[in-house]
């Protein structure tokens, strides 16, 4: 697996140094003979989430150690990869063993250290609900995150993700896109949610046979998302990240990624960010022109007035938890 490299980065927000919360996201990188893995998740963000810090490091954790698993144990099926139906359900097994081992080790969590009562204290009396419900033993809450993940072997990779937040792969063409289907249920500060009783089934994925393997997949926590007016701003933004670590190597990539995101959580959505991916650098090396134009007719295009950054205000805020559905997909090949 050294023709793929993975890198993960999280920065806190603007606005939790500014409110004295630690920070939310996590994210987690794994390079090794098997597989290149890579991890975002975004706790939810409110004082009423006690946990929620701690939830998104164990979903990022749970979800390396299940697809580790679950690669060693594929053996024969893996020709089931090419069939939808077979696909989707093994990529259904193995949520269930991610959700399964997160609920594991929050209850673990909890059993040994429950919630205080200076812990019930610190959420606001206008979400005095949370108290009740988790004084009831419903405490899975505050525990809630988000979830996207990005694997990659020398026979396929694929993606999966529960809640917001976005994926955006980058084709031989320097054209962006994002792979994974869209959550309905996602709206402002509206998410699903590892926390949820029905996120066994929640997740949506995407699929890439040998043949069409991006050269390079990003994950992003919605901080990253709701730092830009539009979805072609973001793009350019992931854009202009790749270029950066093709034109410098993946260890000063990061570097530079490190000293912009506290610049971009400040002039932007002010929330936790976090940037994670997936790199084929022989690839990306091969369309770092591709990239430099399509930047040049970005910029040439961009009204000069409008700020690089957008914030939306209350990205840090409560993030609701939304009913869900399963959605699966399969990225067709890019030569098509």
């Amino acid at each position: 697996m050294s023709k793929y490299s993975s890198f993960a980065h999280s920065c806190i927000g603007e606005s939790h140094i500014k409110k004295g919360l630690v920070c939310q996201d996590s994210s987690l990188c794994v390079s090794n003979s098997r597989y290149t893995f890579a991890a975002s998740a975004d706790g939810h963000g409110s004082l009423c989430y006690l946990r929620t810090d701690i939830g998104s490091e164990y979903a990022v954790d749970c979800a390396q150690c299940c697809v580790d698993e679950f690669l060693r144990n594929l053996g024969e099926a893996q020709a089931d990869l090419d069939n939808s139906k077979e696909r989707d359900q093994l990529f259904g097994q193995l949520w269930r063993s991610i959700v399964s081992r997160w609920h594991n080790m929050v209850e673990e969590d909890y059993r040994f250290e429950p919630f205080t009562q200076e812990d019930l204290d610190s959420i606001p009396e206008q979400y005095a609900y949370y108290r009740d419900r988790y004084l009831a033993g419903n405490y899975i809450d505050a525990y809630g995150t988000t979830l996207a993940f990005a694997v990659v072997t020398d026979d396929f990779a694929f993606c999966a993700q529960i809640g917001d937040g976005s994926c955006v792969a980058l084709d031989d063409n320097g054209d962006a896109f994002e792979p994974i289907p869209e959550d309905p249920h996602c709206h402002d500060n509206v998410t699903t949610s590892m926390c949820q009783d029905d996120a066994a089934y929640s997740a949506r994925f995407c699929y890439f046979p040998k043949d069409s393997i991006p050269a390079v997949i990003f994950l992003g926590s919605d901080g990253i998302e709701n730092s830009y007016c539009n979805r072609e701003q973001l793009y350019g933004f992931y854009r202009g990240l790749a270029l950066t670590f093709s034109e410098n190597g993946l260890d000063e990539g990061l570097r530079q990624l490190a000293a912009f995101l506290p610049e971009m959580t400040k002039r932007g959505s002010g929330d936790d960010v976090t940037v994670a991916g997936i790199i084929d650098f022989e690839q990306l090396k091969a369309m770092e022109e591709k990239l430099r134009t399509a930047l040049e007719e970005a910029d040439t295009e961009e009204n000069p007035e409008e700020s690089e950054f957008a914030s939306n205000g209350n990205a840090d805020d409560e993030k609701t938890v939304a009913a869900v559905t399963t959605e699966n997909t399969e990225v067709p090949d890019n030569n098509e």
